[in-house]
């Protein structure tokens, strides 16, 4: 099998599973919120993206179910803040940052 091959066939096994997370356990079940704020097929390939970047395929796939669960799921929350931080005012944001200092 040609490398170029077997590269497809990891960028397809990243993709699918995240697809299978993304869909059945984040925005399905718990996470209803992520359905309505964000683009899931923009979701799935930005996680692809990172999951490819970040970690080989033997890491990723000896990854357990509710790790990379987790993971999508810290990765879609700062996703979904920094969408809505994009619609608030700069008084609003000063707001929010200092909130955030004080925790």
């Amino acid at each position: 099998m040609g490398y170029f091959y077997q590269a497809f066939l990891n960028i397809q096994h990243f993709c699918a599973t995240i697809y299978k997370v993304y869909e059945y356990h984040l925005q399905m079940e718990e996470r209803p919120l992520f359905k309505e704020e964000l683009n899931a097929e923009e979701m799935i390939q930005h996680l692809c993206n990172i999951f490819q970047k970040n970690l080989s395929i033997e890491e990723f796939n000896i990854m357990e179910d509710q790790d990379l669960k987790k993971r999508c799921s810290g990765i879609l929350s700062v996703e979904m803040l920094s969408g809505l931080l994009d619609d608030l005012t700069p008084e609003q944001i000063a707001i929010f940052d200092e909130a955030v200092k004080r925790k």
